[in-house]
């Protein structure tokens, strides 16, 4: 069970200035969120905000100048600053958040800092405390206490630190920091659910993550793998075909190794041990990782020609498509093996050959199909030409290769079915 429930070290103490990053900015006190007029004083939260991120470290004048009025003109940026630094200490003092009298922001030899003994909360030093805790539970081995604490750590991560401020430089490393944490204690939890089977606790944990990180492939990895652990073969193929598709149309990221190996997954439980291409296909499969074509199995491989089609219709592009058929010679002395040995040195030459951002697939045991995008018809046919040369000045002559092009309108006007 999600730790939905669990209270939180700061939730009854109201007099407690409560600083919010991670997602969208908050600062709250005596129950009322005192930020709201962030518009207004926009230049003082910023102020804020930067001091708070780097509470830790005493700040000089010239880097408030950088933050502060980076592009802007300021004639006199020293008494700026002063007044700013003058309108929070007025803001945050007034309310009550240092009851000893002290500012908050303190200014000695130059520099600024932020009061450490100001009575503040954020949830930053609380997620990472929680992080430290989690990480020592688990070092025990008190797995189900790493559990509960890790939830609470992921209650408080509501999105990526200071989001609105995307683009401000100073905040960019602070931010990674924090998501990597986030990203570390997402995959300890997984594989600490994993150990106890808790699958369903382990989609709600995918599922509230994606809602933050929908493009992060290492979280819809293990939603999947919980779903074919669930049973639930239908809901993992379309939250694959999700996946593959946003990644691509979003990000042009074509189906990793570790997608397609779940994939096959997926069909092998869909089909009771009926296998696509065989153990030939497997062995290709695992060898093929290279810098050249992006090679994949038939289900991937027309995946990915629709989405090429959708992409070309925006685009205007035209997708070709070639044809390799491989056929043998008269001798057919040990016809298996010199077709495998063949078609596995054909496809080695043609991966490498080929470009990155070209698709290969052996759609069957005689025939090889490729997908090449922005080019013309001249050069494509060049392309599969030089490959076929490239192969018969290094083979033994034992098979043939043939090769053939077309041309795919995607706009529907010609309905070429693979």
């Amino acid at each position: 069970m999600l730790a939905n429930n669990l209270k939180l070290t700061y939730e009854n103490d109201e007099e407690c200035l409560k600083v919010y990053t991670l997602g969208c900015f908050e600062v709250v006190l005596d129950g009322k969120v005192i930020s709201n007029d962030c518009k207004r004083s926009q230049q003082v939260w910023n102020l804020f905000k930067y001091t708070l991120t780097y509470r830790n470290k005493r700040i000089v004048q010239e880097n408030f100048f950088d933050v502060l009025w980076n592009d802007k003109e300021c004639d006199n940026p020293v008494k700026a600053l002063q007044n700013l630094v003058y309108r929070l200490r007025m803001l945050l003092d007034y309310k009550g958040v240092n009851k000893d009298g002290e500012s908050v922001i303190n200014y000695s030899q130059g520099c600024y800092s932020w009061n450490k003994k100001s009575h503040y909360w954020t949830d930053v030093d609380e997620f990472e405390e929680l992080y430290e805790k989690a990480k020592t539970y688990e070092k025990n081995e008190d797995f189900l206490n790493a559990i509960e604490i890790s939830q609470r750590a992921l209650m408080l991560y509501k999105g990526d630190y200071l989001c609105e401020d995307s683009y401000n430089e100073w905040v960019m490393p602070v931010r990674n920091y924090y998501h990597r944490i986030y990203m570390d204690i997402i995959a300890n939890l997984i594989k600490l659910l994993k150990n106890y089977r808790r699958n369903k606790d382990i989609l709600r944990v995918c599922e509230e993550a994606l809602m933050i990180q929908p493009f992060e492939e290492s979280i819809h990895l293990p939603y999947i793998e919980a779903l074919i652990e669930e049973g639930n073969m239908v809901q993992a193929q379309k939250q694959y075909e999700y996946v593959t598709s946003m990644l691509y149309e979003e990000m042009g990221v074509k189906p990793s190794s570790d997608l397609q190996k779940l994939y096959s997954k997926i069909k092998c439980k869909n089909n009771k041990g009926l296998v696509d291409l065989g153990s030939f296909q497997k062995m290709m499969m695992d060898n093929h990782e290279s810098d050249g074509a992006f090679f994949c199995e038939p289900d991937t491989f027309v995946s990915v020609y629709k989405l090429e089609c959708h992409r070309a219709v925006r685009t205007k592009q035209i997708v070709f498509m070639g044809l390799f058929t491989i056929t043998r010679t008269k001798n057919r002395t040990h016809d298996s093996k010199v077709m495998k040995n063949g078609i596995g040195s054909f496809l080695n030459i043609l991966i490498q050959d080929l470009r990155e951002g070209d698709v290969v697939t052996a759609w069957s045991e005689t025939q090889i199909l490729v997908i090449l995008s922005g080019t013309t018809y001249e050069q494509a046919n060049m392309i599969l030409d030089r490959v076929v040369n490239k192969y018969e000045e290094n083979s033994s002559k034992k098979i043939i290769v043939k090769a053939l092009l077309k041309s795919i309108d995607c706009s529907g006007r010609q309905n070429e079915k693979l």
